[in-house]
């Protein structure tokens, strides 16, 4: 019974008593008026024989409330009882309705439904004997939230990549290329090689496939002791002179095949540049959208590509050519080509001391030919084919680019 009055709001509790106090006023009107209509006709009065004078009469006058009380009619002493009742009645609800809305805390807030947390593996991919590349798709993921990513053979972990390295999510995604620490385990041909990627709470994502291609196997299962270096040339080696004696026929050097990448399309046309910089006297051919062109290799920062086009023309082209995918630019080989930071001198030998040949000029490109043994001296060619040595602190060259210039023998 509490829980339906509970029910009840106050404005309908004040309306059903109105109601019901009015129904009762008009059982008693009509009650009154039936037992009226009931009651015989007065008896008229034969008039009195003299005329009185009404004017000499006292005027009677109820003198006190209890004789005006007393006078009223029975419906105006109902009402005179109901309306204070009522109001009494009002005030009360109204007094309780305030007090509840004070004591009543605010109504409860909604839990929402926790996200599941999944881990979703889209792709993992070889792209050197020392590289890897992992996309990686979740839900129920803050934003910035830390993945760990562990190699496996045949299940098992591999000490391959560093336990320290991570990947953040950003918008339910992440990507990131994962290096091979400097004495990880080898990765021979043979094992089922999967990752796995995981939070730091514990979510685990399922193991993935882990992509080897063709072209990346043998470096990847450790087959080649040798890394393969990008020669950037536009002049074919030369063709051996025939020579004759006596007795031997010349012969003639096999003329060298042309080098070949992946292939990719070019969405706008422009030049082939001698060097991937817009200077002048650096064009050397051009290419057209709809044009198909192969990569080669590209710089450090990815804004130029070294390729190969239709018409066999070899150069570097600029990024914003070429529809070139952020996997296509991960898999294509960086080339010994750096920008200056700082103009300065180019020696002839590793010394300050020897000759000036010429300069480099900042945000020029060089070559990196030779380095020496500290690194602290490179042997570069510059925009205006002159070749010679500049201290290493003119130059802006990456870390993981250091080890991929030989040596000065």
């Amino acid at each position: 019974m509490q829980t339906t009055l509970d029910q009840i709001s106050p404005p309908l509790a004040i309306g059903l008593i109105v109601l019901g106090l009015v129904i009762i006023l008009l059982v008693v009107i009509l009650i009154r008026r039936r037992r009226a209509a009931n009651q015989p006709p007065p008896i008229p009065e034969a008039p009195p024989a003299t005329s009185i004078d009404y004017t000499a009469l006292p005027l009677e006058e109820p003198q006190s409330w209890q004789d005006r009380l007393r006078n009223l009619s029975l419906a105006a002493k109902i009402l005179l009882v109901l309306i204070p009742l009522l109001l009494c009645l009002g005030i009360g609800v109204l007094a309780l309705s305030l007090n509840d809305d004070r004591t009543a805390g605010p109504p409860p807030t909604p839990t929402p439904s926790p996200v599941p947390i999944t881990l979703t593996i889209e792709s993992a991919r070889v792209v050197n004997a020392t590289a890897i590349i992992v996309r990686v798709r979740s839900t129920g993921l803050a934003n910035e939230t830390e993945l760990r990513i562990e190699l496996r053979a045949d299940g098992q972990p591999l000490r391959w990549i560093d336990p320290a390295e991570t990947i953040r999510i950003r918008g339910d995604r992440a990507e990131a290329r994962i290096n091979k620490i400097a004495d990880g385990d080898p990765t021979p041909a043979g094992p089922r090689y999967t990752v796995v990627v995981s939070t730091t709470d514990g979510s685990v994502s399922a193991e993935a496939e882990l992509e080897i291609p063709d072209r990346s196997a043998a470096a990847f299962h450790g087959e080649v002791t040798a890394t393969p270096t990008v020669t950037l040339t536009n002049t074919p080696a030369p063709v051996a002179q025939a020579t004759s004696t006596p007795t031997l026929t010349p012969t003639a050097a096999p003329t060298p095949t042309a080098p070949a990448g992946q292939p990719v399309a070019v969405i706008n046309g422009g030049n082939v540049r001698k060097l991937p910089f817009t200077g002048i006297n650096n064009v050397i051919g051009g290419i057209n959208a709809g044009e198909q062109v192969q990569i080669l290799a590209r710089t450090p920062n990815a804004l130029w590509y070294y390729v190969r086009t239709v018409r066999d023309e070899i150069g570097w082209v600029s990024a914003t050519l070429i529809a070139v995918t952020d996997l296509i630019a991960a898999e294509t080989p960086v080339a010994n080509v750096v920008t200056v930071f700082v103009s300065g001198p180019v020696y002839l030998a590793a010394d300050p001391a020897s000759a000036q040949i010429d300069r480099v000029e900042r945000n020029e490109v060089v070559e990196l030919l030779e380095r020496t043994a500290d690194s602290s001296w490179y042997r570069v060619r510059n925009v205006r084919d002159r070749e010679g040595w500049v201290p290493a602190n003119l130059l802006g060259i990456p870390d993981d680019l250091v080890n991929q210039v030989p040596v000065v023998r």
